[in-house]
């Protein structure tokens, strides 16, 4: 099965060949980041791991003393919360008390309830109880025992509210239950105090005096119940053996919590109740105590009443004295703890943060620069792999980038990809040889160098096989204009039918070994050094082509516009272009398949369509083909076994022409070649051949309607071989491409705006009855039946008269197909030409173009 339109013309690109490189920098650069993406952790984050795990470290320890000593200052602060709380609740425990005697005294002495002192007692208590309930709104923290304590002792001072009303209304209860009541309240509050040593956290030395305040508590509470009892029992009546109990126990309370202050107070303070208790009152009441302690059950209690009660509640006083100058000291102490636990807590969190702050200062200070100069290797590699290499690259894709350094002094001249400071605060110092940074910066360097050096000789090596390519070309042509040179002669003065159409044959043959060495110089990096003056049809310019074709008998030109212009430097370069896409046409699809060519004005552009009628190709195949056309290849074994494309590659990227190919309706592939209005010259219609007519050119070239005929038109039919001006084989070549595809962006390239009506006419043209072929091209003529001036005419016979003398090929070679211009050669007046205004930057071009092609001729002769 054979492939069908270009089908085979390039085979693909093998991952290592220069025409990769860009692909192979793009893989490179994927890969790249392919892997770094694939790293666990970047270098910054890799340094911040070693400057963390050490602060975490740190800060962890730091955190645990800080937490202790934060955890001090908060408990603390909670005792010392809990005792001004205790503190409220002893002065309203001292305040019971006296209102506890006093009830008792009013209730035996039978007085008002409205006596002074007891309003006084009472006046007390509740200043007390708004002070206590003022603290409890400052205590934030307490368990749930404490709370629940609290509750009840809020129950017991409600029910002693009620108690004074009723004692008020003269309805009290018995005496013993109005002491109790009193002693339930009297004794929740000395639990609370009590309730602080736990609940506070107190420190051993802090419980200590806690403790020894209570049993000075309790010894006050002894003193209050005995008073009470004495007062209970002093009614007249004998003393029962509970009264005497009652009293000896509330006596023996007071000794044993005495004797335990005693033991458990702190130094200093065990003197302070007996240097307290030394006036005369207090005296009294040791006395009332021993007279009340030698009497028993039956006798009978007589005592002052009054000065009992002023006795007792001065000794309670004075223990009240001196638990609340213990409670001053302790909360003093509670205050210096909880302000050291503060101290050392600010301390702690100043120290943990400035040796965070310090460590992380220390970091940066150390680590920017290195993560600094790191991201510059990174962003000079980067830039190296993306753009200052492809681009270095690039610029030498021509040796004249060079302009006669050697690739080393090239490679130093184009300087350091990552330049290196020489001052303290730069990132890469290279003046510091200690700096591992600098170091590989200058390592990095050196690559880079010498892959520019690489690079350098590697554009050398390529232009040297591109000078190969041109001078092997040169050579080719030579030979070839000699070969044709000599076939002209032969078929000048030969007579027989069968030998000129040999004769026709090996010409045709010498004209496709032509077009091969074109595509070599092509290749080479240089064009046709041919200088021409007046712009060629788009008919004649396709018709040359198919002078270089070998299966020119299937080629049919539908409609090609006749007045469409080709600009003069584009000419032979459209001409070799489609002839490659004819011959790739011709040779992949079917032999008995037609190939179609049309040509006519877009908008924007001159659109030629090559079509043949072959299998056609799958989307991906077509796809690549499209991409090579797109981006011509550098020369490789590759490019030389396959050039079709690779030179219409090259052609179409020198002059801006679009080659796409596409698949045909119906089966085949279709060549579409977008010509811009750059190569299309800017007169409309001088240069069209004989009976082409100029009057209406211009409107069949803004014209988009192709005609539906099989050639170029009948106007066309009766023409002879169109005159394109192709000089002789031995005209100088030599001119590269930037001759002539780039003067064509820089010259404007003008035609005459005056040019001759008509093109000549031959003196003898092919009658109708002679035949023409196909394409408007006349039947070519044994030598006696030409003109004596014509040289030579490239239409093969129509029909040879044995299959040996049948042409396999096409006509003649463009470059020697061209009849002369010369006076004489056809009948009729000479036309007058008028007079050019020829442009001085063409005519310069020209002569630069000239000078080029003598000097590439003159190399080779001299090798």
């Amino acid at each position: 099965m054979r492939p069908t339109l270009l089908a085979r013309a390039l085979p693909r690109p093998h991952p290592g060949t220069a025409c990769c490189k860009h692909t192979r920098c793009t893989l490179s650069a994927h890969n790249l980041s392919a892997s770094s993406r694939g790293a666990v952790l970047r270098i910054t984050r890799r340094l911040g791991v070693l400057v963390a795990v050490p602060l975490a470290a740190v800060s962890g320890f730091g955190a645990v003393a800080l937490t202790a000593s934060a955890g001090e200052a908060w408990r603390s602060e909670q005792l010392w919360s809990m005792m001004h709380t205790s503190d409220a609740a002893g002065k309203l425990l001292s305040r019971l008390q006296d209102e506890r005697t006093a009830m008792a005294l009013l209730l035996t002495s039978h007085q008002s309830p409205t006596t002074p002192d007891v309003a006084t007692r009472i006046a007390a208590t509740d200043a007390a109880l708004a002070d206590y309930r003022k603290q409890l709104t400052s205590m934030r923290h307490a368990t749930p025992a404490t709370r629940s304590l609290l509750a009840r002792i809020d129950q017991d001072l409600a029910q002693l509210t009620s108690l004074r009303a009723q004692i008020k209304a003269n309805s009290a209860p018995a005496l013993s239950s109005v002491v109790f009541q009193y002693r339930i309240a009297i004794a929740d509050l000395d639990q609370l105090r009590v309730s602080v040593i736990g609940d506070g956290a107190a420190s051993q030395p802090i419980a200590a005096r806690l403790q020894a305040a209570d049993l000075l508590y309790q010894a006050s509470e002894a003193t209050g119940q005995e008073e009470s009892n004495v007062l209970r029992s002093a009614v007249g009546l004998p003393l029962t053996p509970a009264a005497v109990a009652a009293i000896s126990h509330d006596r023996q309370s007071y000794d044993d919590a005495m004797e335990a202050f005693d033991s458990a107070a702190p130094a200093g303070w065990n003197e302070r109740p007996d240097q307290a208790m030394t006036s005369s009152d207090i005296l009294t009441a040791e006395q009332y105590e021993d007279q009340i302690s030698r009497l028993g059950p039956g006798d009978l209690l007589a005592l002052d009443k009054d000065q009992w009660v002023q006795t007792m509640s001065a000794r309670r006083a004075a223990l009240d004295d001196v638990r609340e100058d213990m409670d001053l000291a302790t909360m003093a102490a509670v205050a210096q703890l909880r302000d050291r636990s503060e101290r050392i807590a600010e301390i702690e969190a100043a120290a943990v943060a400035g040796t965070a702050l310090l460590v992380i200062m220390i970091s940066l200070r150390l680590g920017r620069p290195m993560i600094r100069g790191l991201r510059q290797l990174r962003d000079a590699a980067h830039a190296v792999a993306t753009e200052g290499l492809p681009a270095a690259v690039e610029e030498l894709r021509t040796t004249d980038s060079l302009t006669g350094r050697t690739p080393e002094e090239f490679a130093e001249q184009a300087g350091d990809a990552l330049p290196l400071g020489a001052g303290r605060g730069d990132a890469l110092n290279a003046d510091d040889p200690k700096d591992e940074l600098a170091a590989v910066a200058r390592a990095f360097n050196s690559v880079h160098r010498e892959a520019l050096r690489t690079a350098a000789e590697q554009v050398l090596l390529r232009a040297g096989v591109g000078a190969t390519f041109v001078a092997l070309a040169r050579r080719g042509e030579r030979l070839t204009g000699a070969l044709t040179s000599e076939l002209d002669r032969a078929e000048r003065s030969e007579q027989d039918p069968d030998r000129l159409a040999r004769l026709f044959v090996l010409d045709h043959l010498a004209a496709r070994m032509a077009r091969n060495n074109e595509s070599l110089l092509v290749l080479g990096g240089e064009g046709s050094a041919r200088v021409r003056e007046r712009a060629v049809t788009l008919l004649d310019v396709v018709r040359a082509a198919l002078g270089r074709v070998e299966r020119y008998t299937r080629v049919d030109l539908e409609s090609v516009d006749p007045a469409i212009l080709v600009a003069p430097h584009a000419v032979d370069h459209l001409v070799h272009l489609c002839a490659e896409l004819l011959d790739n046409a011709t040779s992949f699809s079917a032999p008995d398949s037609r190939v179609t060519v049309e040509g006519h004005r877009m908008t924007d552009r001159v659109v030629v369509q090559i079509a043949d009628r072959g299998l056609g190709m799958t989307p991906a195949r077509r796809a690549e083909l499209n991409t090579q056309l797109a981006a011509p290849r550098q020369v490789d074994s590759d490019t030389v076994r396959a050039m079709g494309l690779t030179v219409v590659a090259h052609l179409a990227a020198w002059y801006g022409i679009e080659v796409r190919l596409r698949a045909r309706p119906g089966g085949g592939t279709v060549a579409e070649v977008g010509l811009p209005l750059g190569v299309i010259a800017a007169d409309g219609v001088a240069g069209l051949g004989a009976g082409a007519g100029a009057a209406n050119g211009s409107a069949r070239m803004a014209s988009s309607v192709l005609p539906e005929v099989n050639g170029a038109g009948s106007a066309d039919k009766d023409a002879d071989w169109p005159e394109l001006p192709f000089p002789d084989s031995d005209e100088p070549v030599g001119v590269g491409a930037q001759g002539t595809a780039f003067a064509a962006a820089q010259i404007s390239v003008s035609v005459p705006t005056s040019g001759p009506a008509s093109a000549p006419v031959p003196a003898e043209a092919p009658s109708p009855a002679e035949g023409t072929t196909v394409n408007g091209l006349p039947v070519r003529r044994p030598k006696a039946q030409l003109p004596a001036k014509v040289r030579r005419n490239p239409a093969p016979p129509a029909k040879p008269a044995s299959p040996e003398a049948a042409p396999t090929s096409a006509p003649t070679s463009a470059a020697t197909s061209a009849p002369t211009d010369e006076p004489g050669s056809h009948p009729g007046p000479a036309v007058k030409r008028p007079r050019i205004d020829r442009d001085p930057e063409h005519v310069a071009a020209t002569m630069a173009a000239y000078a080029r092609g003598l000097s590439g001729r003159s190399g080779p002769k001299q090798q």
